[in-house]
């Protein structure tokens, strides 16, 4: 195939949104993907976006990325952010403090963050267990991001400034010659660009080690049930979601039901190399007595009693974990001209806004006002201790199994 400007490997949210912001700039680009535009981790996502962060540069990612979506509803008239504003649950004198520290945070961003005392959660969300709640944090302006409309929208407005979007084209390799990244080879024969983004998922490691680099992710399992509509259990489209640390759980209203989701203890790695061409993510089912099944119905069952009472089913995805749960973004040392974009731990639908601009900004060297040490594809690049899978798969796993749990002290 002739030439383009930038190739972009992988149609979930990551590669569609540098596509899209990089076409907004009279880029030439050419997204390829395995199977259908989403089919990923995209698709298995829940899209919860609470705004605060542990670092301002964290935060002002989500803020910005807010922007960057409410400019696609205006774009395509299509609603794509559902404000609920969100609950963080200190059920635990332990997680007290970390909820104060919480609401100062978000202050320290210009958010509205406040805290609640236990009637005043029981009275925004009835349906919840509150009795244990000691303290919560409110953050009005949260709430979730719809995955299929974010992706779709993307998708429409990068086509109409003339992407070429490529569906159901495995790539198998990357062409490097000289030390640069040439294109890429599809089944369908290769396809040259001046410059080659990865934005692979799960995969992303797979990808990095055909061209003899180290990226430092891991696919994990994932679960979350969804209930079905009831009229006994009516959950208001804008009821605000909620975190519970403490039960390791989140949760956010879906379609008249409720997702709730877990970050469980000991999670389930995938080898990505195992899976062969036919797999499809949305295929996955997880088995009923599995720990993270049965985590996640205790849990969810403790927390939101009324789940006893409702039909519910169980969606199981693969995320793509990091060391320290910060995605891996821009050029690894060895290959020139290769972007990688990928490890978003479990935020990939609500970082890939803001992302997305700042993969423009590195693919066309333009200034960037963001903090890129912290996201950096490169900053394990020949650490010791990061450079081998027997090293890194633990690392990651223990970074999404305190993802949630024990309070810092």
């Amino acid at each position: 195939m002739t030439g383009t400007d930038v190739i972009i490997v992988g149609g979930g949210v990551a590669g569609l949104s540098t596509a899209y912001q990089l076409s907004q700039r009279g880029v030439s680009v050419t997204l390829v993907e395995r199977q259908q535009l989403g089919a990923g981790s995209t698709g298995q996502a829940a899209g919860l976006l609470g705004q605060v962060r542990k670092t301002a540069s964290a935060t002002r990612i989500l803020v910005d990325g807010l922007k960057v979506v409410r400019e696609l509803e205006a774009q395509t008239g299509q609603e794509i952010f559902v404000e609920t504003g969100s609950l963080r649950l200190a059920t635990t004198e332990a997680r007290v403090e970390d909820t104060r520290n919480h609401v100062d945070l978000g202050a320290g961003s210009g958010l509205e963050v406040s805290l609640l005392a236990t009637e005043e959660t029981a009275r925004l969300l009835p349906y919840m267990k509150s009795d244990d709640v000691i303290l919560a944090s409110h953050t009005a302006s949260d709430g979730h991001i719809l995955p299929h409309e974010l992706t779709m929208s993307y998708a429409q407005i990068a086509r109409k400034n003339g992407v070429k979007i490529l569906q159901h084209r495995p790539v198998r390799d990357v062409i490097v010659e000289k030390s640069r990244a040439r294109g890429v080879q599809t089944d369908q024969g290769p396809i040259y660009a001046d410059q080659v983004v990865l934005a692979c998922g799960p995969w992303a490691y797979l990808m990095a080690e055909r061209v003899g680099q180290v990226l430092q992710t891991v696919g994990i399992e994932h679960v979350y049930l969804t209930t079905h509509p009831n009229g006994d259990y009516p959950i208001d489209r804008t009821s605000p979601a909620v975190r519970d640390y403490d039960g390791r759980i989140y949760s956010r209203p879906e379609a008249g039901g409720l997702i709730v989701g877990i970050y469980e203890d000991g999670p389930v790695l995938r080898d990505m190399a195992e899976l062969d061409d036919d797999f499809e993510m949305s295929q996955m089912r997880a088995a009923r007595d599995s720990p993270a099944v049965a985590h996640l119905l205790d849990s969810a069952l403790h927390r939101f009693p009324f789940l006893e009472n409702v039909k519910y089913s169980i969606t199981q995805g693969i995320m793509t974990f990091t060391p320290n749960g910060s995605p891996l973004s821009g050029t690894i040392p060895g290959v020139d001209n290769l972007y990688h974009t990928a490890g978003f731990c479990g935020h990939g639908i609500v970082q890939s806004p803001a992302m997305g601009v700042i993969m423009a900004q590195l693919i066309l060297n333009e200034p960037c006002t963001y903090d890129l040490s912290a996201i950096a594809a490169d900053r394990y690049f020949g650490v010791p201790g990061f450079q081998e899978r027997s090293d890194i798969d633990p690392k990651c796993a223990h970074t999404y199994s305190g993802h949630y749990g024990s309070a810092p002290r």
